[in-house]
């Protein structure tokens, strides 16, 4: 006779008792990163807290990313942040509720937490209100964990959401229902407040644009060879807040459907600096695909003068979804005198298939090999395969995200010779007033 899901839980809680649990149990069971049960091995306590009619609350507490956390930070800083929310959550548990309350994940490996509240002691009901106050505590000692650990810069970029839900017991429906059901009833409220901190988003955008609220910063390109400096790429940012960082803002411009105008006052901005530039220096500009097909790309008085002078960068954030159409527009681009680059090369497929369909004039390496590739032999092959690729196609190549010295000497030693980053100082709100130093063992 084949026994219950019930009686395997607590065959399996049984075994974890008596000892510790082999990796196979563990790896099945338990989030490698935070350590903590799945909401599966908690169900045997639900049941019982569920006896003589009582209730249980459950809160659903959703991860969010607000941008390409782990793009831009990689895997191991998401998963730290991860694991500190969780370590957070632990200590709220300890500190704040009571012992008989647990927390465990939805799955492993998942960005969704469980906190189980006990039925209350003085009481047969649970009220909205009790797991509201919960809610509350919560709440607030997660956002000066993530205030105080994360820094402003992260914090942008990672949100949370909490539904409650109260499990009810239904003699006529299966345990595992009635808490799955309750755990979607929390995540559809944290749904909507995520819907709801959208709209609000994208009133905070509304007003940037219409305001002309863009800030813009110029980080010079520098070429090793001629110790000089080419050229200058155009970062925009918002206002300070919620939107300043520019993958948020562009990511609520997607989601909003404004990224068109948000590229026109970000490129309006961009331009002004294009007379301050030197004869040959070269002026980049983050383009979206999108906005490939903008008839006012290029439609100012100032671009028009010097279209040479000028690079629209092709970014990423968007996939292609008409490679025919696409080609012919950056085609005519190119017609009119406007030089074309690709970002990011090597982050993905997508990549290598925008370079093969509109032959640009530049392509920039992905921050991601380049940072760390003295460290790295793989990273290091990967750029010396794109080195080469970019010499037989007579393609200028950039490495962007430099830091460190050792960074430097990597890239450079793989036959590199146009970098930009960090490590040639901040970037300046006019081209022209950086103060760049060329490390003196690079010079050969």
């Amino acid at each position: 006779m084949a026994e219950e899901p019930e009686d395997v839980q607590l065959r399996v809680l049984k075994h974890l008792l008596e000892g510790p649990p082999s990796a196979e149990v563990t790896e099945l069971l338990f989030d490698s990163v935070t350590g903590l049960p799945t909401l599966q091995l908690l169900l045997p306590r639900i049941r019982e807290g569920l006896t003589e009619g009582k209730e249980v609350g459950l809160l659903s507490l959703s991860i969010a990313q607000l941008s390409k956390l782990e793009e831009f930070y990689g895997w191991e800083s998401f998963d730290e942040t991860i694991r500190g929310l969780a370590s957070c959550l632990k200590s709220v548990k300890e500190e704040c509720l009571r012992k008989d309350d647990a927390l465990a994940e939805l799955t492993v490996n998942g960005n969704v937490f469980v906190l189980l509240l006990s039925p209350p002691r003085t009481k047969r009901s649970l009220s909205r209100r009790d797991l509201l106050r919960v809610r509350e505590r919560l709440r607030r000692k997660l956002d000066s964990y993530l205030s105080d650990t994360l820094g402003a810069e992260l914090v942008q970029r990672v949100a949370y959401f909490i539904g409650v839900a109260v499990i009810r017991r239904e003699a006529s429906v299966r345990l595992e229902r009635l808490v799955y059901r309750a755990v979607d009833e929390g995540l559809a409220e944290a749904a909507s407040q995520k819907a709801k901190s959208l709209r609000n988003r994208a009133r905070a955008l509304v007003a940037i644009l219409e305001r002309g609220r863009i800030w813009t910063v110029y980080e010079p390109l520098l070429d090793l060879r001629s110790q000089t400096v080419v050229g200058y790429e155009a970062l925009s940012r918002g206002p300070p807040g919620q939107l300043r960082a520019p993958d948020i803002l562009f990511k609520v411009a997607y989601e909003t459907d404004l990224v068109l105008k948000l590229e026109r006052l970000c490129r309006e901005h961009a331009l002004r600096a294009l007379p301050r530039l030197g004869p040959a220096q070269l002026l980049f500009i983050n383009t979206e695909p999108l906005s490939v097909f903008d008839r006012k790309l290029s439609a100012t008085e100032v671009v028009a003068g010097s279209p040479g002078r000028v690079v629209f960068e092709i970014t990423e954030r968007a996939a292609v979804a008409d490679f025919s159409t696409f080609r012919h527009a950056v085609r005519l681009l190119k017609h009119s005198g406007f030089k074309i680059a690709v970002d990011d090369v090597g982050a993905a497929y997508s990549g290598l298939r925008v370079i093969s369909e509109i032959e640009p004039d530049f392509i920039k390496l992905d921050m991601q090999l380049s940072r760390g590739a003295h460290g790295s032999g793989v990273k290091q092959h990967l750029i010396n395969a794109i080195v080469r690729f970019c010499k037989d196609a007579r393609l200028s190549l950039i490495a962007e995200g430099i830091e460190t010295r050792e960074e430097l000497e990597a890239v450079a030693s793989l036959g590199i010779h146009l970098v930009q980053g960090f490590l040639f100082g901040s970037s300046v709100d006019q081209p022209g007033e950086e103060k760049v130093e060329f490390p003196a063992l690079l010079r050969h």
